[in-house]
């Protein structure tokens, strides 16, 4: 036996009956000669209260022998000794086993070989002290105390390690932990639990070689913890059962009552010896575990995974294994007279445990010999290294859109290290298991490998769900709700879910998304000026606050320069009002009179808008992901595109990537924003300085102020021509900019071209501040408001009115506490905290709400709006709103924003595998699937989504061994079993972002295209499909990347100019050249012409046509369809579902064939169970006509399925190989045609992001709706010289829903050129016009198909207008011969046959 002191200075062994003690400082040991044979040694754990303080202070040794007795040895001095004999402790002839002592003046504990444990002290006085427990019935192998000291842990030669505690002066068993193996070494881990419920961790070694870590509450000075059994395992159970129920059950009743404090629970059980644990030792910080074994192998695991960093061999059995300090292993073997010291550094623990974890990952999948694989070995060691380097190089590369997806090389090397589990010890920091409950959430995460776990969890998601399994760990849904655990459907129970279900739920969420609104319908109220649509449908003009009905699903409504936008809960961005220079985003100029959603912002989740409430109009957007978008009239730069165009449509201000913007604000002249680090940059107009830049010069891309670089900007606020801004603690303020009036704050009224101080708002704790025309704003924390500037619209009294250039608080509303303030062109508005409104300022259009149009120099009360409950307000140039809906939560930048969920009343009957759920279940259900969806979202550029490239399952029957364990995720969404599950936002966003990020700008049209349609001298004009085809595949692909017209037709012979309905008028014949067979890509459906099964009225691709023609046809083709989804123009055709799930990239099915062929499907099924029918080998070929491995392709055609395939007989015994392979290549006898048509696709569209559309939903992309709606006609129709109220335009909307669809497809074809809508509405890029033009009564009716306008002459009646509207759309379909363009279309050459 040898141990050291509590200090390090003294160290004692025993021989025999000999023991030795020496002093580290050197000199002469001592030698003590013992009665007995020395079975036990030990110094106490801690010393006494003196020690160490420069007074003497004396050591024990306390020892136990062979025969029961037991002495001190008192070492005074390094030469004065004095030995005690403890007669008072004596058990006689009862050998003693193990001593265990915690501190010196306290008890210690004694084993002995009976299985007794006895409490004794050193005092011979304290008979009372001593204590017997009957601990086990065999012979006591070990005695530990815990680190706290009121814990004994107990072993002796059986399965169960016994924890005791002193309670009431009665030692009573607080554990016992049953093991499946005998227990034979235990250790405490040093490191004590901290927080309200400290935990403490134990280690256990037992005799098959396994190690057991384990951890239990924290005692404290009284012991209170009932007797507790841990979870075992069945093994455990059965080996332990008669060995468990140890203490009287009387005990246990009397323990059941006490206060619980947690159980014991195991951690980690290590396996890697294969014979008896000797010696365990936690490292100091307890994240490493040293343990030895009888062969003489020492292991060193890692405790964050339980992952073997090291192995060391020994000669001979361990004798001893000890830490001395943090960095060194000393491990003693019985064969060597050396001990054996090894160095562990900190960075040495960091370098190898990523090799540890991957070693034990390949041994899992049954690979090992990493050692004779130094190649492999070197790879694993740097892989985190090669991982972070790759991710950062690419991370910018990614977020500013020069590269979609991550490389192939960092996706491989990803999904390499979660197959290796290496996200366990790079994406967490290392705690031991019993501190991490202490742990705050986002103390555990390593911030730079953040991407790699999130990337994690979404792959082990996918799997889980693919698989229906039970999901990870690290796969938490925030704030899902709680479920009675009645409920048989639990949200995280995949197996009580089924993939029907989840279907169901994501539509009922997609396609009813009103039904999960939260909080209902909100009330807005809307006032003021309403001439150009921005009050929406409620009027022109209104002086009182009046509900608008259609703002009622607001969560933001933002008003400006006489237009007003909307955001919903979902990010959704409406808008209505003037539509000059493009100031709402829908990509013309004209007015809107109700909301109508931005398109170009659709799959963004936008969370703030601010617009201009002057000038010309502009507005910008923030995005949940961080984008910032801009639009409307652009002079002097301010859009900051670095250019002073205006954009009709939001596009996203490139030069802001990369900044973490979280405010913006738009002036008349320029804008500002905000980052989240604290940096200001502004841009536009810089006359009077107001860009705080320190000169005049416009901007037109933002630049940031450097004036204020080292403080910490938390907001911004533009107006007419000043700017101010506000620290993040708001105890400072900045202004600059024009100073008339005084609006900056300064006490002048002179211009600041550098931001200044306003001294009297600093320090006082300002929450907002906004600036008008010619005054500013400020709202203090504390509910105080503060104005400045022009004396007549800062609320102030006249007898204030001489302080106007400094801020001072407005007395009106001394009295009541201000929640907000918000600012238009020249008035302003208030919002207590009771919800009351307040209004100054401005008044010509009634904006104040009041009732008149008369100024208001101070606040007045809008009376109106009392007991309304309003929570939000907003000011424009000359009209506001009021509403309900409660300001959006704030939330950390780059956060989600939290989902808002409301309750459903009922499940609608459509989705009938829901019926039986409760709708709190499917609530909770719909949150977790969107948790998935986010982390899918965060992670898909990481993702392989290319299905050529993915990892094919491994049937069970060929096991294989690979790094991708994590495969089946991904093969879920490539496959298409998950992409029913993802929110829309997953598949939208990133292919809107694409879009908009290679999008050609500053043309209306691509090149130009000739084509011929009418014959001439005789000859037979070419399909206007291979006219087009052959001219456009020469093109280059960044050429046809337009937002509407990817190329301009010129129509020979016709006099029409292409200004869009030329260019959708020859789409519509190419499709219609498609599928009446003028063209041979497509055929009819088997089932159509055997008339059975359905889809009979669909298209497949023609799989004989293979040619180099026709594959350029083919990818032609593919661009079209990429022109249809990025223009949003559909196109009128009518493929099978099995065409559009492998252009989505999934693979087919015997259902796809069948979906198509059932004849085909059936005769396969008919010959595999021919032997059902009574069917043998001898009469076989009397049933079945074939004779050889032949099949009948899509076209009808006979052809051989495998090659040689006419020289293989088919038999009786080879049928069921035979229906294999004929399946098999009908499920791929298209895959030339698909791989053409995707070509052609990427061309104009990333067609990796397929892999995350459903096949659906990529059809209704390219062609939209079938049906021609005419509700959704009516919500995009713009009145010309007529209004809704004109009996000529009652008569049209009954003449067309007479119509039948048909009728309407060729009215649609008539109109605009086209034959289909977007399936979603807000893709109807062009308004559809109705105009009266004064012409000869009962005449036809014209339309321009370019402007998708009808033009009506007057009409006598309904039936009238309904036959000449129906002999229009039937026989008026050529475009409109115009002499000018006729003369510059006319033909200047022969031109021959290859061209048309």
């Amino acid at each position: 036996h040898v141990c050291w002191n509590a200090n390090g200075r003294l160290l004692a062994a025993t021989m025999e009956n000999m023991v030795n003690i020496w002093s580290v400082a050197g000199g002469r040991g001592h030698l003590d000669l013992q009665p007995c044979w020395v079975t036990a040694i030990t110094w106490p754990l801690n010393k006494g209260l003196l020690d160490g303080r420069g007074l003497s202070g004396t050591d024990m040794l306390l020892i136990g022998r062979l025969d029961g007795s037991l002495a001190l040895v008192e070492v005074l001095d390094s030469s004065t000794f004095n030995r005690v004999e403890l007669e008072h402790c004596y058990r006689k002839e009862v050998p003693v086993c193990a001593i265990a002592w915690y501190d010196e003046h306290g008890k210690f504990a004694i084993g002995y070989s009976d299985g007794k444990v006895r409490m004794c002290v050193k005092d011979p006085y304290d008979q009372d002290a001593i204590k017997t427990i009957e601990a086990h019935e065999t012979s006591i192998s070990g005695l530990t105390w815990d680190p706290t000291g009121h814990l004994l842990a107990t072993l002796a030669e059986d399965v169960c390690l016994k924890l005791w505690g002193c309670n009431c002066d009665t030692w009573t068993m607080v554990y016992i932990i049953p093991h499946a193996s005998p227990v034979a070494a235990m250790d405490w881990c040093p490191l004590l639990g901290k927080g309200d419920e400290p935990q403490l961790m134990l280690a256990t070694g037992c005799n098959d070689g396994s190690v057991h870590v384990w951890t239990l509450p924290q005692p404290g000075s009284t012991v209170s913890v009932p007797f507790t059994s841990p979870r075992r395992t069945e093994q455990q159970a059965e080996t332990s059962e008669s060995r468990v129920d140890t203490a009287s059950r009387s005990d246990q009743e009397t323990l059941a009552d006490e206060t619980k404090q947690g159980a014991v629970e195991e951690v980690v059980v290590l396996k890697g010896h294969q014979t008896c644990i000797q010696h365990l030792a936690f490292h100091p910080h307890g994240m490493a575990l040293a343990t030895a074994c009888s062969r003489g192998v020492v292991n060193l695991w890692s405790l964050q995974d339980g992952s073997v960093t090291q192995t060391l061999m020994g000669q001979g059995t361990t004798q001893g294994l000890v830490w001395a300090g943090e960095q060194a292993l000393a491990a003693a073997f019985n064969k060597s007279k050396d001990v054996s010291l090894m160095y562990y550094s900190q960075d040495w623990f960091s370098h190898h445990a990523s090799l540890a974890t991957a070693r034990m990952a390949l041994r899992a999948q049954g690979i090992v010999g990493l050692h004779q694989a130094p190649c492999m070995k070197a790879l694993l060691e740097r892989l985190p290294r090669i991982l972070q380097e790759q991710y950062s190089y690419e991370k910018a590369h990614v977020v500013c859109g020069d590269q979609l997806v991550h490389s192939t090389f960092l996706q491989n090397f990803a999904a390499m290290a979660i197959g290796l589990q290496l996200e366990k010890t790079l994406c967490t920091v290392p705690c031991p298991a019993h501190l991490r409950s202490n742990m705050e959430e986002g103390c555990r995460n390593v911030p730079e490998w953040t991407w790699l776990a999130s990337f994690s969890a979404a792959l082990k998601s996918a799997e889980t769900l693919s698989k229906r399994a039970t999901f990870p760990s690290s796969f938490v849904v925030p704030d899902i709700e709680t479920i009675s655990k009645d409920e048989p459907m639990q949200p995280t129970d995949n197996l009580a879910w089924k993939l029907n279900m989840d279907e169901e739920i994501m539509a009922w969420a997609t396609q009813k998304p009103e039904d999960w609104m939260l909080g209902g319908r909100c009330e807005a109220y809307m006032w003021g000026g309403g001439r150009h649509g921005q009050l929406a449908e409620t009027g022109r003009s209104l002086l009182t606050p009046t509900i608008t009905l259609s703002f009622s699903q607001a969560q933001q409504i933002i008003c400006g320069q006489n237009c007003t936008f909307v955001i919903q809960a979902n990010g959704t961005v409406q808008a209505c009002g003037e539509g000059s220079y493009g100031r709402l985003g829908q990509g013309n100029s004209d007015d809107l009179h109700q909301l109508t959603i931005i398109s170009a912002l659709q799959g963004f989740v936008v969370t703030q808008l601010v617009t201009s409430c002057g000038s010309d109009g502009h507005s910008m957007a923030l995005t949940e992901s961080g984008e910032v978008f801009s639009w409307g009239d652009g002079d002097y730069g301010k859009l900051g595109h670095g250019n002073s165009d205006r954009q009709r449509r939001p596009r996203q201000v490139e030069a802001l990537q990369g900044e973490e913007i979280i405010q913006m604000a738009c002036g008349f002249k320029h804008s500002a924003v905000v980052s989240a680090d604290g940096k200001l940059f502004t841009f536009g107009n810089g006359d009077y300085g107001r860009l705080g830049l320190g000169n005049t010069s416009n901007k037109k891309i933002p630049e940031r102020v450097t004036a204020l670089e080292g403080q910490m900007v938390g907001q911004v606020a533009c107006g007419l021509n000043h700017t101010l801004a506000v620290s993040a603690d708001g105890n400072t303020v900045w202004s600059f900019g024009d100073g008339d009036y005084g609006k900056l704050g300064l006490g002048n009224s002179t211009a600041k071209s550098t931001p200044q101080r306003v001294d009297a708002l600093c320090g006082i704790g300002v929450k907002k501040v906004c600036c008008g025309t010619q005054f500013s704003v400020a709202l203090t924390k504390d509910g105080r408001v503060f104005t400045f500037g022009q004396e007549r619209l800062i609320g102030q009294p006249e007898s204030r009115s001489r302080n106007h250039n400094r801020p001072q608080q407005v007395p009106a509303l001394e009295a009541f506490f201000v929640e907000d303030i918000v600012v238009g062109a020249e008035h302003s508005l208030a919002l207590t905290s009771t919800g009351e409104v307040w209004a100054w300022g401005s008044n010509g259009d009634g904006q104040l709400g009041i009732g008149d149009t008369n100024a208001r120099r101070e606040p007045c009360l809008v009376t109106a709006l009392q007991g309304k409950n309003v929570r939000q307000i907003s000011a424009g140039r000359n009209h506001s709103g009021g509403w309900t809906a409660p300001p959006p939560p704030k939330r950390a930048p780059g956060v989600p924003v939290p989902l808002q969920l409301g309750q459903p009343t009922t499940i609608p009957p459509q989705f009938t595998s829901l019926k039986e759920c409760s709708i709190d279940a499917i609530k909770a259900r719909l949150r977790l699937l969107h948790h998935f969806s986010d982390l899918i979202y965060s992670s898909w550029r990481l993702l392989n989504l290319s299905p050529n490239q993915t990892m094919q399952v491994v049937p069970s029957s060929r096991r294989q061994t690979h790094l991708g364990v994590y495969s089946i995720g991904v093969e879920g969404l490539v496959q298409g079993n998950l992409r029913s599950l993802l929110a829309p936002r997953v598949y939208t966003l990133p292919m809107v972002r694409a879009i908009g990020r290679t999008m050609v700008q500053g043309k209306n049209y691509g090149p130009q295209i000739t084509v011929r349609r009418l014959a001439t001298r005789g000859r037979k004009c070419k399909p206007i499909f291979h006219q087009i085809a052959r001219q456009v595949v020469k093109l280059k692909p960044d050429e046809l990347r337009l937002p509407s017209r990817a190329w301009k037709v010129k129509l020979v012979g016709e006099g029409a100019d292409d200004a869009g309905g030329v260019f959708d008028d020859t789409i519509t014949e190419m499709c219609q050249e498609l599928e009446t067979g003028v063209i041979d890509l497509l055929l009819p459906a088997p089932n159509s012409s055997a008339e059975v099964g359905c889809n009979r009225d669909r298209f497949i691709l023609n799989p004989s046509a293979t040619s180099q023609e026709h594959l350029h046809q083919f990818k032609f083709l593919g661009i079209l369809f990429g022109v249809a989804i990025r223009t949003k123009k559909p196109l009128d055709l009518h493929l099978a579902p099995m065409v559009w799930k492998q252009l989505a990239g999934m693979p087919l099915t015997i259902d796809d064939i069948e979906d198509v062929d059932a004849l085909f499907v059936q005769s396969l099924r008919s010959i595999r169970d021919i032997d059902k029918s009574g069917v043998t080998s001898e009469n076989f070929h009397e049933v079945i006509p074939l004779d050889c491995f032949e099949g009948q392709s899509a076209d009808g055609r006979f052809v051989p399925i495998i090659p040689g395939g006419r020289s293989i007989p088919l038999t009786f015994h080879n049928r069921k190989e035979y229906v294999e392979r004929a399946l098999q290549y009908r499920l791929h006898e298209m895959d030339r045609q698909v791989a053409a048509v995707r070509e052609g696709m990427a061309w104009i569209v990333p067609v990796i992001l397929l892999s995350l559309q459903t096949a659906r939903h990529l059809e209704s992309m390219v062609c939209g709706m079938p049906d021609i709606s005419v509700d959704i006609l009516k919500k995009v129709v713009r009145y010309r010289e007529i209004d809704d109220n004109h009996h000529l335009v009652q008569w049209f909307w009954q003449t067309l829903e007479q119509f039948s669809n048909d009728e309407r497809i060729l009215f649609m074809r008539f109109v605009s050129g086209r034959s289909r809508l977007p399936a979603n509405i807000a893709d109807i890029s062009q308004r559809f016009q109705i105009m009266k033009v004064d012409r000869t009564g009962d005449g036809l009716p014209t339309a321009q198909t370019c402007f998708f306008q009808l033009r009506l002459p007057p009409y006598s009646s309904q039936e009238v207008m309904a036959e000449r509207l129906r002999y229009a759309i039937n026989n008026c379909r050529s475009i409109d011969m115009d002499n000018y363009m006729l003369s510059r279309n006319a033909d200047v050459g022969a031109g021959s046959d290859e061209e048309y």
